[in-house]
């Protein structure tokens, strides 16, 4: 803090200006969240601009007749701001909290409007007028912005969102149905998987009421992780069946419509199992009584409490009585939001930790290899004295003996269907492990791009069914082959069925094995069903199966990973880019070898594999995966004096950069025609080449290079250093566009040397009459005065002056009149919202009666006194105002603070625990005289005295505490309904209270504020005689006939008629309808 003193009798105190706004959530890199249902997030800052400081003065005089003066000065502070949220698009935003406040969006206290991320949504408004450079649609991110007034500090407010998410349908229209937020990870990893039970699962999470929503707290997380948390948390089993995934709910009791599976696959004897080393058949582990835990602890997000962290518990009565209470530690499920769900989940989870204590392990030959995780047995042997018991598998693996080896948890006793096959030893089919392995029938080797592979060779292959897998060999002569991989999915590929064109958008496809599924526009313009047709990166939005077993893929998305879309004939190979593919990484220095690959296969059992003596070999030449070329590519020359005469050149190449991920960097090489290739320099979009020689002509060629450490063919092209002509041509591209001001463009002109442009009103080049403005680069921003003009940009050489002209006319219309001008009341005054400021405009004026208030967002609140109000909002733009909406009246009615309302409970609150403290004995003097009881306790911090009528049933009572003093009337003395409270008044910190049937002031009353009621002023209990104001305001009223005087010269208005009469009280003028007498 800084005094300054002048005259001596004159002081200013001026407060600390902070300089830079201060950053409180952001993060560089930070992972964009996608939000499935509903929950809270923070957002991060992704942009921020105009950190303003606005000066505050107050002046006071001091001293005999105010002869000193003091001047004091304060700082608060405006940013506009913009907080990233998630991926959109989102549904919108529900609750916001700033700070300690909650507020629902839309609220002009908010200060912030979303962009609720669609794809190729317009820039924020504000950022188009103040800084056209930067304004970024930020396509498919939702995001809040606006200007936000940060009062004295220069940070901005903790802001917390409640985003609306994707797929809220398919639950209760807040969460998720688990099965749909399952099958949506899959898809958003290119996973497109079957999962067979999805539809039961669906069904089993909507009886049960089981929706969820993404974690708070959830950026990123490996889609195995996610998937599994949602099992654990809905008691099912995710697990890979074959070639697909599987899930099971574990629910063994009926839940609303739908009914468990409760199918007993095999009754399993000791003629079934086989012995371990040691002679036993099963081996179980029961867990110690210590370790079966029967109480349950759930930590949730509760959405009812701000999505506040909070914890439920589940007791299994029974076996608590029994055993006592044995809590296991708490589980947290963030994925849940309510403490219904959550409490479902804690007894599930209590059960299950109860009833699954004794594990088993048993071994089976291979004639049970049908048996899947989920699925129920039951097992008889007479030494572990089981008979019967239900079990389900929870694993199952290959021991190192080659026999199958299972994992299962006891189940409690239910109704369960009998067993679906009845096994027994004579019974059982003979299996043959060792049966022939089938080759592989189609084999497909290819290379993608940079973006998709980088230095990899992808290989898929398919087979016969009985096909159980193969190993990948690998060789650079065909004779010495190592092994070098294995696959064990077949890949989905196949042929085209009809031709496409290089713009078509569908395709009918054949695969050779496996199965397709569609996805949303979305899915495909992320390359989340990416696939390949000779050298085409494409994906598709939809999958049709048809009737004669192929696919016909719509939606597609051409080109991708910056591939060129092209014809394709009908028979290309199609192949799915996914995990089924084997991936080959190879060195640079391999580019161009011949390699050869041979695939063993083995059998359904994983044995009997074939030999390489045995299978074909596939050659395969290694190439230079495509990488696309610069485009727009222009060279010409640049010279300039550097002292003394003496010219130097250069040659400039100016280019657009291929879109791809792993773009590293361009690079640049030239020679003189015939001479040897030398570097020039590395850029993105231009680069230089100095010291370059009149008269001499130069090749250039440009080369893309990746991350990868791989160059693209390149583009050659020639140019010849000659002395330019002197006489500049005319500018290309000249265009404007208007935000708070116009800003012009245009591109180089480079036939001759500039040393400025100037921008006109006319073609009089040179004066100073008509000039806009001079620029020596080829940008130019300034203020307009008419809307509609012709704007010429010419430019200039030193020698030979100026050329020939460049013309644009442009037409700004007035901008239209605001629509949906939002204004409410509310206790610091008006709040008002209005739609979205176009896009051409700089902000919007609002006025409220005869103020104007300048905002460049589409909110604002305004402190104002109690009152009624005209709102009217106009657009304004660089060149001025538009036209003002329609006025809207709004009342500002004055309102007790809250905070008051809270401290009077609170001081009620005290005053009752003090009664409630004093009902002891301790310090008490009683008397009792002919049916009145006085009763006195005095405990030093608190003070209480009460008299009681037994005969009249009631009572008084004083209480007094050190912040507050209560007074009391009841009767009923013994009624418990709560209704015994006559009359009471209680004085505390925060006001005072009286509370009765009946308040009679027989005096004058004198009130220095406002009186606020929720009910209704008698009628009639204000008549005009006592009634004076300087001004009356009223939106509508009704009130007979108004007079402004009783007698005398006076106007009268009553219905549809108004009378002027004269000081005799003779009628003179009549205006409106009358009947004669």
């Amino acid at each position: 803090m800084g005094f300054l003193f002048g005259k001596g009798k004159n002081t200013t105190n001026r407060a600390d200006m902070i300089a830079d706004f201060q950053i409180n959530t952001a993060s560089y890199g930070e992972v964009v969240p996608e939000i499935l249902g509903t929950t809270r997030v923070s957002g991060n800052i992704i942009d921020y601009e105009d950190f303003t400081a606005h000066e505050h003065k107050s002046t006071t005089r001091t001293g005999k007749g105010g002869g000193s003066k003091h001047t004091e000065i304060t700082y608060t502070y405006t940013v506009a701001a913009a907080i990233a949220l998630c991926e959109g698009p989102i549904a919108g935003v529900g609750k916001v909290w700033r700070d300690k406040e909650i507020y629902t969006y839309p609220s002009e206290k908010i200060e912030l409007t979303l962009f609720n991320g669609e794809q190729g949504q317009a820039p924020w408004p504000y950022m188009l007028s103040k800084h056209p450079d930067k304004a970024l649609p930020y396509s498919g991110l939702a995001y809040m912005a606006g200007v936000v007034d940060l009062g004295e500090r220069g940070s901005l407010p903790q802001y917390n969102f409640e985003i609306m998410g994707k797929l809220r349908d398919t639950g209760d229209g807040t969460d998720v149905n688990p099965a749909d937020y399952i099958e949506h990870v899959l898809q958003s990893v290119g996973a497109d998987v079957q999962i067979e039970g999805i539809e039961n699962y669906r069904a089993y999470c909507r009886a049960a009421d089981i929706l969820i929503s993404t974690p708070p707290e959830q950026k990123s997380a490996k889609a195995q992780s996610i998937i599994n948390d949602i099992a654990e948390i809905t008691n099912s089993l995710v697990f890979w069946s074959t070639d697909r995934l599987k899930i099971v709910p574990l629910a063994d009791k009926p839940i609303g419509d739908w009914t468990p599976e409760n199918q007993i696959q095999y009754n399993l004897t000791a003629d079934d199992f086989i012995a371990g080393t040691d002679g036993q058949l099963i081996l179980y582990k029961r867990k110690d009584t210590s370790e079966a835990y029967n109480e349950a602890t759930v930590e949730f997000i509760n959405r009812a409490n701000s999505y506040e962290k909070e914890t439920v518990s589940f007791e299994v009565v029974a076996d608590v009585q029994k055993n006592g209470l044995k809590p296991a530690s708490k589980k947290t499920a963030h994925y849940l939001y309510t403490k219904a769900r959550a409490q479902y989940y804690a007894e599930q989870l209590a059960m299950k930790r109860l009833y699954s204590k004794t594990q088993y392990t048993f071994r089976l030959d291979w004639a049970f290899c049908t048996l899947e995780v989920g699925d129920l047995v039951t097992l008889t042997d007479e030494a572990c004295q089981l008979n019967k018991q239900i079990v389900v598998i929870t694993a199952v693996n290959e021991a190192a003996d080659g026999q199958l080896e299972f994992t299962a948890e006891g189940k409690p006793a239910g109704t369960y269907a009998p067993a679906r096959y009845d096994v027994h030893e004579y019974e059982r089919p003979f299996v043959d492990y060792n049966q022939e392995a089938p080759s592989v029938n189609d084999v497909a080797i290819f290379q993608t791009v940079g973006d998709v592979g980088g230095n990899q060779v992808f290989i898929g292959v398919n087979a016969p069914s009985g096909w159980g897998g193969c190993s990948v060999w690998l060789s650079d002569n065909d004779e010495n082959y190592a092994r070098v991989g294995s696959i064990t999915q077949q890949a989905r590929m196949g042929r085209t069925l009809t031709a496409l064109s290089n713009t078509g958008d569908s395709v009918s496809v054949k695969l050779n094995q496996g199965s397709m599924k569609g996805g949303t526009h979305i899915d495909a313009e992320r390359a989340n069903t990416l696939s390949w047709i000779d050298g085409e990166a494409l994906s598709y939005e939809g999958a049709q199966l048809q009737t004669d077993g192929s696919y016909k893929l719509t939606g597609l998305v051409r080109g991708q990973y910056a591939t060129i879309p092209t014809d394709h004939a009908s028979g290309a190979r199609f192949i799915r880019i996914d995990e089924a593919l084997y991936r080959h990484s190879y060195r640079k220095e391999d580019i161009g070898k011949t390699v050869y690959l041979k695939f063993t296969s083995m059998n359904l059992f994983g044995t009997n594999e074939q030999g390489l003596d045995e299978v074909q070999a596939y050659p395969y030449k290694i190439v230079p995966y495509y990488i696309p070329e610069v485009s727009n590519l222009a060279l010409y020359t640049k010279y300039y004096e550097i002292g003394n005469g003496v010219l130097s050149f250069d040659v400039v190449a100016q280019f657009d950069v291929p879109r791809i991920n792993s773009l590293d960097t361009v690079e640049l090489w030239y020679r003189e025609q015939g001479g040897t290739w030398k570097y020039g320099g590395a850029g993105e979009g231009l680069i230089t080449v100095s010291g370059c020689e009149l008269g001499h002509t130069y090749d250039v060629k440009i080369q893309v290079k990746d991350t990868h450490g791989n160059t693209s063919q390149g583009i050659t092209k020639s140019i010849t250093v000659e002395m330019k002509s002197e006489v500049p041509n005319s500018p290309q591209g000249f265009s404007v566009s208007f935000g708070d001001m116009a800003h012009f463009n245009w591109l180089e002109v480079r036939n001759a040397d500039v040393d400025y442009y100037e921008i006109r009103l006319d073609l009089s080049a040179g004066q100073n009459d008509g000039l806009i403005g001079r620029s020596n680069n080829t940008t130019f921003s300034t203020l307009l005065m008419e809307r509609t003009s012709k704007v010429y940009c010419i430019a200039h050489n030193p020698a030979k002056g100026y050329g020939a002209p460049a013309e644009l006319t442009y037409n700004i219309p007035v901008p239209k009149q605001p629509t949906k001008v939002k204004a409410t009341a509310n206790i610091s005054g008006i709040g008002v919202t209005f739609d979205t400021i176009p896009v051409n405009c700089k902000g919007a004026n609002v006025y409220i009666d005869d103020n104007v208030y300048y905002i460049t967002t589409n909110a604002i609140n305004v402190p104002l006194e109690a009152g009624v109000y005209a709102i009217q909002v106009a657009y304004v733009d660089m060149f001025g105002e538009g036209p003002r909406s329609s006025a809207e009246n709004v009342a500002v009615k004055a309102k007790i603070d809250k905070s008051l309302l809270d401290m009077e409970s609170l001081g009620l609150a005290g005053i009752d625990k003090a009664v409630n403290d004093l009902k002891g004995e301790v310090g008490t003097v009683k008397t009792a005289v002919n049916g009145m009881d006085s009763k006195i306790i005095d405990l030093g911090k608190a003070y209480q005295r009460t008299l009681s009528d037994y005969q009249n049933n009631v009572n008084s009572q004083i209480t007094q505490i050190s912040s507050g003093i209560d007074l009391k009337v009841t009767e009923a003395m013994n009624s418990l309904d709560g209704a015994e409270l006559v009359s009471r008044i209680n004085l505390s910190p925060a006001g005072t209270r009286i509370d009765g049937k009946l308040l009679h002031v027989t005096g004058d009353a004198l009130f220095d504020k406002n009186i606020i009621t929720e009910g209704m002023i008698q009628a009639k209990a204000v008549t005009a005689d006592k009634m004076q104001v300087d001004s009356l305001s009223s939106i509508t009223a009704t009130i007979g006939t108004l007079r402004t005087k009783t007698s005398g010269a006076r106007v009268e208005i009553s219905d549809n008629l108004i009378q002027v009469f004269d000081e005799n009280n003779t009628l003179r003028v009549r205006l409106g309808l009358w009947q004669d007498d």
